[in-house]
């Protein structure tokens, strides 16, 4: 048969596209997928969720390290200078109350011990001091509106009150005569004027009202802080278990992978990512509960005794000065009452004696508490709790504290003896009268009320020393230890990732 070829040939495909499950007018070839669940893909995306892991647990854990660290220092650096410094300005506002009691109980009399220059003197210190006290708290408060309007209101009111005080002295110098004890009715008065500023008229408001308010604001906001860091580092340290444990639980399971997959040994550097991730998990665990031990040591045990030895001293500077006014006033029986009310309750903050219900029986009463307390035995007080020697004893921590508390208390009760020693003193005579005030005002001769309170300052001042040394040793090493870790997860999570691709690589090589 002859003719001409018009059409190429069909060939036969039909029965490829039949066997591929294609159509035959399909001109696209069919290329079948790898598995998605194939090993290689597997050991990808578990070193991909183990980095995700172990970078995410970095920037958590510094953060939150970073967090209390800041805290921390917030505490030592701001909290605590604050209530320091306030505590010491009720301390050393009493104290210029009494010297300016002191100078106007002097008079210009030559036969008394304590001339009323040095009074005078001693109060300008005070005052000074007191200003240094304020600016102090000015720095450390900046940051709390509160307080520091309620600073300021302190700070008007004191600068009244040395105002006052200068009048006073200035009239006394003029017309107070010279004549120990023998104040005129207009000295008095100003004296009145002053007292009322200190105190307000109903004897409980006043400058001293509102520093002690300034005082419980202080404290509050330390506490205040102190709970927030205790809250923090408990946050951290779950932290690290969580991110700890899953970051061992992720390689361990990688590891068994392995093991089963390849039927091989495990590999080194997989098991050097491992001991890292435990590194995270019980060195920043241990890390942050040696920094919790450090904080409680500073805070509670020693900042809490040093505050409390604190108020103490200042409650302390404020019974004396009430037995300075008492003298003052001897004359006038309501307002020498006032003063011997406020003694009883300052002796009673700064170690209470709830069944004493007046100044013999509380005397009485703290003599036999003397003899029965021992260094062994100080957590046996009966005294208040909420007394400052009450939370001393309770508060027993370094080494030699419980001895110089002792020795502090005894101290206390010695004062607290001479002073019922001055109020036996007759005063009506001016031999009797001069006797009385330099038994008061005379801190040179042994045996007189004020070289026993001066005594007694000085042994408070060594149980404060032991406390403050250790707070000062303790709060910053809580800071340090916790600077660490501000930055070392970055670097563990970096050699993590890099050890875990280092252990995985060999193995995925194998399907290149």
């Amino acid at each position: 048969m002859s003719g001409t070829l018009t059409q190429a040939p069909n060939r036969s495909t039909s029965h490829r596209a039949a066997a591929n499950g294609t159509n035959s007018s399909d001109h696209l070839t069919y290329v079948p997928h790898a598995p998605r669940r194939t090993t290689p893909n597997i050991l990808r995306a578990a070193a991909a969720v183990l980095g995700v892991v172990a970078v995410l647990a970095a920037v958590v854990l510094t953060n939150s390290a970073s967090g209390a660290r800041s805290k921390i220092s917030s505490v030592g650096s701001t909290d605590a200078p604050s209530v320091q410094a306030t505590n010491d300005f009720l301390f050393k506002l009493q104290d210029m109350d009494a010297q300016l009691v002191n100078a106007l109980l002097v008079n210009g009399d030559p036969g008394v011990h304590v001339p009323r220059a040095k009074s005078e003197a001693l109060y300008d210190q005070d005052r000074q001091d007191a200003n240094a006290d304020l600016e102090s708290a000015t720095v450390a408060l900046a940051g709390n509106t509160s307080a520091f309007n309620q600073l300021h209101d302190v700070t008007d009111t004191f600068g009244q009150y040395q105002e006052q005080a200068t009048r006073t002295l200035a009239d006394d110098e003029r017309i107070g005569g010279d004549a120990a004890g023998q104040a005129p009715d207009s000295i008095l008065a100003d004296y009145t004027r002053d007292n009322g500023i200190l105190f307000g008229a109903d004897g409980e408001s006043g400058l001293m009202a509102a520093a002690k308010s300034l005082e419980q604001t202080s404290k509050e906001a330390i506490n205040t802080s102190a709970s927030s860091v205790t809250s923090s580092l408990s946050t951290l340290v779950a932290e690290f278990l969580i991110f700890g444990a899953l970051l061992v639980a992720a390689l361990v399971a990688i590891q068994v992978f392995l093991v089963r997959r390849f039927h091989r040994v495990l590999s080194p550097a997989l098991i050097g990512a491992t001991v890292v991730a435990l590194i995270v998990m019980l060195g920043g665990t241990a890390g942050t509960l040696n920094t919790s031990q450090d904080f409680h040591t500073a805070k509670a045990n020693a900042f809490d005794s040093v505050l409390a030895l604190g108020e103490a001293n200042a409650l302390s500077a404020g019974i004396n000065s009430d037995e300075s006014r008492w003298l003052l006033v001897h004359k006038e029986p309501s307002q020498a009452d006032q003063f011997t009310i406020s003694f009883l309750a300052g002796e009673q903050a700064v170690a209470g004696q709830p069944d004493a219900a007046g100044l013999t029986t509380y005397a009485a009463a703290l003599k036999d508490e003397a003899a029965a307390r021992t260094p062994d035995n100080l957590d046996q007080t009966a005294l208040d709790a909420n007394s400052s020697f009450g939370e001393e004893f309770h508060n027993i921590t370094f080494p030699g504290e419980a001895e110089a508390a002792l020795a502090a208390f005894n101290a206390y009760d010695t004062y607290i003896q001479d002073d019922a020693q001055l109020r036996a003193m007759p005063l009506n005579s001016s031999a009797g009268l001069r006797q009385a005030i330099d038994f008061d005002t005379n801190a040179d001769t042994p045996g007189s009320s004020d070289q026993t309170f001066n005594a007694y300052s000085t042994a408070l001042g060594a149980v404060t020393a032991i406390n403050e040394s250790h707070f000062q040793t303790a709060m910053p090493a809580a800071k340090n230890r916790m600077g660490v870790w501000t930055w070392l997860p970055y670097l563990l999570a970096a050699l993590l990732i890099g050890l875990t691709v280092l252990g995985l690589r060999p193995r995925l090589t194998e399907y290149r």
